[in-house]
């Protein structure tokens, strides 16, 4: 059980010292500050104390007997656990601050501060995935966060979740936010996600419409096939399909962001991390869904009245019934559809990414087995050639 002491440091030009809290953890010194000055005639170094001789003896005293308790604690932590206490552990669980009971304390306090700065979804997304962490562990200590508390939450996501690699990343992803935060704040000294190796994932497309889909539903649209709320989501999702905006962003759009055939608008989701404008060239279609939805006016949201988007992707999977089509339709195969059928006709990735607003290329490359498609027909142009 270590020991520990009060004592002075060196006399300052007032004549007074600093007191420290001294001890060892494997044969080294540790010493911290209590943040209390005395003179040396009013400390007692046997006992490791003010004098009661001082004014504010009393006040003195229990900021060093808090300390010794603080110190105290994590000892006895250690020792409860029938685990070894080294040095780096015992710092890192020093600055653990005081008012976080666990790490899902301290996600909370960060969510407090900078929630704001994302979107309504990554919100969503981070409060899941942090509940799944709790569902696997529900009390999560500093200490505890190892790179083996991990690989076995990897592991419960992959066999008793049933999630794909692709699921585990994301999910890795959102929870790395809240970890690199507390080391940049010194509660711990890496991030333990660093070292869990994972599985490599498979190359994943994303669906969307082909010519003859989307023109089922233009049929449907045009012919007024479907009434009210309905016809409404169909032209929503055409929107979508024909501007490449996901449904958040087609959702806040505004009359005056449609100037001279193109349309300007700022990423929701990145809005508060990488602001970034996108100009997107509207397709007749397009334009003409923006005038059937404005009319004369002059201000205010391109589509108004909207249904939620749980309805919006329930009534899709009505209307694709209807259409013949057996995809799952949702709201962001219109994004897809867009990205499709733009690298389909241009061949052009930079410009498909400039126009998703993606950050990296990687994103965009998800579009890329429709190049693909061009390759293996190019070679298929030597079949002729028997031999």
């Amino acid at each position: 059980m270590a020991t520990y002491k009060a004592i002075l440091k060196k006399v300052n030009k007032k004549g007074e010292a600093p007191v420290y809290i001294t001890f060892y953890i494997d044969r080294k010194k540790i010493e911290i500050p209590v943040r209390v000055s005395i003179s040396p005639k009013d400390f007692d170094r046997k006992k490791g104390c003010v004098k009661q001789s001082h004014e504010f003896y009393q006040d003195k005293n229990l900021l060093i007997s808090n300390l010794k308790a603080k110190i105290n604690n994590i000892f006895v932590k250690y020792r409860l656990k029938d685990r070894t206490l080294t040095v780096d552990q015992f710092w890192a669980e020093f600055h653990n601050p005081a008012d976080f009971k666990d790490f899902f304390d301290f996600c909370k306090h960060y969510q407090r501060l900078r929630f704001q700065e994302l979107a309504e979804g990554t919100q969503r997304h981070h409060k899941s995935c942090l509940g799944i962490l709790k569902k696997f562990k529900s009390t999560i200590h500093f200490d505890e966060l190892e790179t083996d508390l991990f690989r076995r939450f990897v592991l419960y996501l992959r066999n008793e979740r049933g999630n794909s690699e692709v699921t585990i990343r994301k999910t890795l992803k959102s929870i790395n936010v809240y970890l690199n935060e507390a080391v940049r704040l010194e509660y711990i000294r890496e991030n333990p996600v660093n070292n869990v190796k994972l599985r490599g994932c498979q190359e994943t497309t994303a669906m969307a419409l082909d010519e003859n889909e989307l023109s089922a539903l233009v049929e449907l649209y045009r012919k007024r096939i479907f009434a009210g709320s309905k016809q409404d989501v169909l032209e929503f999702f055409l929107f979508m399909c024909f501007t490449s905006l996901h449904i958040g962003d087609a959702r806040e759009l505004q009359i005056d962001q449609v100037n001279n055939g193109q349309l300007t608008y700022m990423r929701k989701k990145l809005k508060n991390i990488r602001p970034k404008y996108i100009h997107i060239p509207l397709s007749e279609p397009a334009m003409q869904i923006i005038k059937r939805n404005t009319g004369f006016r002059k201000s205010g949201k391109i589509f108004q009245d909207l249904i939620s988007d749980v309805k919006v992707n329930l009534y899709l999977k009505e209307i694709a019934k209807v259409a013949g089509i057996k995809k799952k339709l949702s709201a962001k195969v219109g994004r897809h559809t867009f990205a499709t059928f733009f690298l389909k006709a241009t061949r052009d990735l930079n410009t498909l990414k400039e126009l998703l607003g993606h950050s990296n290329i990687k994103q965009t490359l998800i579009y890329a087995h429709v190049l693909d498609e061009d390759r293996r027909k190019g070679v298929e142009t030597f079949n002729k050639f028997a031999i």
